[in-house]
């Protein structure tokens, strides 16, 4: 065994071993002196206890406080369940038959877009505009909340908006689950929030709900709808310099409106992509590319992709409210298919505004510029004194603005910007062009302009159209309407509810309550034929006299203020004779005439009156051009539909319209059986007396008074002609066998459209445009006769030959030896015939005397 002592150096060795000193008491200290403090010292150690004291309270309360604000501000806050099953705001979207765009509703636009479906430059252009610290931090940004603290102290009292230190998360809870109105109290309750919603959500969730609900400006919500607003393309297609754009616009959105302030949303966007390349997001050369990149937004395409579709897109609206509510249909993404026909929209708007500004010209003057430009070096200016102007609205697709460079000589010369190419032109606009510009003068027309200067002058800002040489333009005064139904199905083909939507969304197919004049009688004369008169039977045209309940005399008369005395009855309905109808309506009772009325829907409940048996009533042209669609259908009433069908945003079908229902169209035993489609609706008048009504309204458009609505036309129809008293409504509704259309003429307030303004003058050249576009290409199909119903051959007062449809039994001549019909009450009338012999057949042709006729009520024509 070695010995510790071997593990010590010689050195070691060789000291002498150490002894320790054997324990000695120790001397007692000398006693201290009495302790010396100065005042400095004490005061000093006060101070510092007290200090400790203060902070420890402080660090106390300051707890005590925060845990008291955190439990009040704790209180009462949303939930953020919501967050977590969040479903979008959506636009309804309306299609129409060829699944063209016609309208989007909702209060806002927003189109949504999953998280992978977003760029990832745009995502990193709003995180490096609002947020850079977002994958990161906890929902808040303390120290930039400390920062806006501090500022927003000095801003007390300065009457300016506190700035924010929201991140992208506190901006979600912001818009999503609290209200935008900055306090305290709020941005306390923000922050709380948004840290609950980070630790329950991802940040890919947060982000996408953030991009897609974002206020980006001009009613658009999230980076899709954004990107159509500003640059008209989809998300998928947005460069560096567009996407930092749209992160340019959660700042301020008007501040930094592409459009309205294009220098401060230019500074702005540069500065984001500043801060994308200190993010390490681009590269310089990207960031050098993106900056020298112009400002060049493009406002997106009117989202009414449908031209001039838009009182049929408020039709379909007001009936989607009815069916699902305005929420559903505000904001929940309702996809809804249509009946509309965009190339037959199209035709009907060109056909109604020819019309009117045919008549417009014709009978109405000129109305005035639009504008006057007093500038002494126009032929300088006029470039820029143009752009100024604003175009008005109604105006046609091919008119434009132009300003008046001189106006002498034989024509006028016109500057204007040419609208595909946005370059300035100048063009001609003859005197022979506007010699229909008329002054108004004392309610009247003045005379035809025999130089450029009585009616233009330099300076001038009118509406023009054409390029070397130049029309005159101008909006009519005078409305109209026209719809169009497949009366098969009741499918509204086609709405126009006056000049211009853009002027006034009253649809005056279906809003405007007017008298339809004489466009009633085919109804009395059906109310007849039910009765088995047969439609040569003669009837009375002769004055017709009635006393009325309040003691007045009912004295009308014809339009042409003749009377022709017996004759049959498809005459009286081709002429629109007034007196034989009512002799008809006093033969069959006027209370069936009202049961027909109130059966075909034109009217709720008929004024028992004879007036009403010759259109003195209020109705509609949508209600008029129903009744004639179930004449259309042999009698069966059709329900007019604007809406095929209604799916919401996942596919699923909420509703299907009846006449797109079709039974065997799936799983069909049969190949060869065509699908029929079902179609409902009861029969509200005997096929048989359909059909003679039918027969004898072509004759009205072949030999009375519809006859311009068919010029040129080839395949058959019927129709009827409605002219209220003193002219203030002009009426034609006209059917094929496969298409019902009406019109309607008249001013808002009514008012004359003048003599001789019919409905077969004015309307009917409108429904022949029309119709023409509608029945290219399709065959000469008749109206086919129910089983037993021949046509045979009846006289007209002259002798001609024509054809009317008879019923099983009835020949022709057979009633002519009866008594004539008309002279006696056969009950349900209001009043009563007055002295016997004042309503005798007088002479065929007489004229009436003017001071006995009462012109006050009824049509016209």
């Amino acid at each position: 065994m070695s010995d510790p002592r071997d593990s010590f150096s010689a050195g070691d060795r060789l000291a002498p071993p150490r002894r320790e000193p054997a324990h000695q008491p120790r001397a007692p200290r000398p006693p201290r002196g009495p302790r010396k403090h100065s005042l400095l010292g004490t005061v000093l150690s006060f101070v510092v206890s007290g200090l400790y004291r203060v902070v420890f309270l402080g660090i106390v309360l300051g707890l005590v406080g925060a845990g008291a604000g955190f439990l009040y501000f704790s209180a009462g806050l949303p939930s953020i369940d919501s967050l977590k099953t969040y479903k979008p705001p959506l636009e309804s979207r309306v299609f129409a038959s060829d699944f063209q765009l016609v309208s989007e509703l909702g209060s806002q636009h927003s189109v949504y877009v999953t998280y992978d479906q977003i760029p990832p430059l745009v995502s990193q252009a709003f995180i490096s505009a609002e947020d850079k610290l977002f994958w990161v931090e906890p929902g808040v940004n303390p120290a930039a909340m400390l920062r806006a603290g501090i500022t927003d102290i000095t801003l007390i009292g300065s009457g300016r908006r506190p700035i924010g230190a929201s991140t992208i998360t506190q901006q979600v809870v912001k818009n999503m689950l609290l209200d935008n109105h900055i306090t305290f109290g709020t941005k306390v309750k923000e922050a709380l929030l948004a840290m609950r919603v980070s630790q329950a959500m991802s940040k890919q969730q947060v982000l996408t709900l953030y991009l897609n609900e974002v206020d980006l400006g001009h009613n658009s919500f999230g980076i899709a709808a954004a990107a159509m607003t500003y640059f008209d393309k989809p998300l998928s297609q947005l460069d560096i310099a567009q996407a930092a754009t749209l992160a340019a616009l959660p700042k301020a959105p008007t501040n930094y409106d592409p459009f309205l302030h294009p220098a401060d949303a230019l500074q702005r966007r540069n500065f984001i992509i500043s801060r994308m390349l200190d993010d390490g997001a681009i590269t310089q050369a990207q960031a050098d590319a993106a900056t020298a990149e112009p400002l060049l937004p493009r406002a997106a395409a009117a989202t009414q992709g449908v031209v001039n579709g838009g009182y049929f897109a408020d039709a379909v609206k007001a009936q989607l409210v009815q069916k699902f509510g305005a929420d559903a249909v505000n904001t929940g993404g309702l996809v809804v298919h249509t009946s509309l026909d965009p190339r037959l929209q199209q035709a009907a708007t060109d056909a109604v505004r020819d019309g009117l500004e045919q008549y417009d010209h014709t009978y109405a003057g000129w109305h005035g510029r639009v504008a006057h430009v007093a500038d002494p070096d126009l032929a300088a200016n006029w470039q820029q004194d143009l752009a100024k102007q604003t175009n008005p609205p109604g105006m046609r697709q091919n008119w434009r603005l132009g300003i008046v460079l001189e106006a002498a000589g034989p024509s006028a010369r016109i500057g204007s910007i040419d609208p595909a190419s946005g370059s300035p032109q100048t063009g001609e606009l003859p005197l022979a062009d506007m010699r229909w510009a008329r002054p108004q003068v004392n309610g009247g027309l003045g005379p035809r302009p025999s130089s450029v200067s009585d009616v233009l002058h330099q300076g001038d800002v009118v509406m023009v159209s054409g390029e070397a040489m130049l029309s005159l333009e101008q909006i009519p005064n005078i409305q109209g309407a026209l719809v169009s139904i497949d009366p098969t199905t009741g499918r509204v083909l086609a709405m126009v509810g006056g000049w211009s939507h853009d002027i006034s969304s009253f649809n005056r197919v279906t809003q405007a309550q007017r008298q339809p004049g004489s466009s009633v009688k085919p109804l009395v004369y059906l109310t007849a034929m039910e009765q088995g008169v047969q439609p040569d039977a003669p009837v009375l045209d002769a004055p017709f006299v009635q006393q009325l309940p309040d003691g007045s005399v009912y004295r009308p008369g014809n339009y042409e203020d003749t009377f022709q005395g017996p004759v049959p009855i498809f005459h009286a309905l081709e002429d629109s004779l007034n007196l034989a109808t009512l002799h008809l309506a006093r033969q069959i009772g006027l209370n069936n005439v009202a049961t027909t009325f109130q059966n075909f829907g034109i009217v709720d409940q008929m004024p028992p009156y004879y007036p009403s048996a010759i259109g003195a009533i209020d109705t509609t042209l949508w209600k008029m051009a129903t009744a004639y669609a179930a004449l259309d259908q042999y009698g069966r009433q059709v329900t007019p539909s604007l809406i095929d069908s209604v799916t919401n945003p996942d596919g699923t079908v909420l509703y299907q319209s009846p006449s797109q229902v079709c039974d065997n169209c799936v799983n069909n035993a049969d190949p060869g059986q065509m699908p029929q489609l079902n179609l409902s609706g009861q029969q509200v008048a005997d096929p048989d007396s359909a059909y003679q009504m039918i027969t004898m309204m072509k004759g009205v458009v072949l030999r009375g008074t519809g006859a311009p609505a068919i010029v040129g036309i080839s395949q058959p129809v019927a129709g009827k002609t409605g002219t209220t008293n003193n002219f203030n409504d002009a009426w034609f509704i006209g059917f094929t066998p496969g298409i019902v259309t009406g019109c309607w003429i008249g001013f808002d307030t009514p008012a004359s459209l003048g003599k001789d303004q019919t409905g077969g003058n004015v309307c009917g050249p409108i429904w022949n445009e029309y119709m023409k576009v509608a029945l290219a290409g399709q065959p000469n199909l008749d109206f086919a006769a129910p089983q037993g119903m021949t046509a045979q051959q009846a006289a007209e007062p002259d002798g001609t030959m024509v054809t009317e449809a008879f019923k099983p039994g009835q020949t022709p001549g057979a009633q002519s030896q009866n008594a004539l019909l008309g002279g006696a009450d056969n009950g349900g009338s209001s009043g009563t015939p007055a002295a016997p012999g004042t309503t005798g057949p007088g002479q065929p042709g007489t004229p009436t005397q003017p001071s006995n006729i009462d012109n006050s009520l009824g049509g016209l024509y």
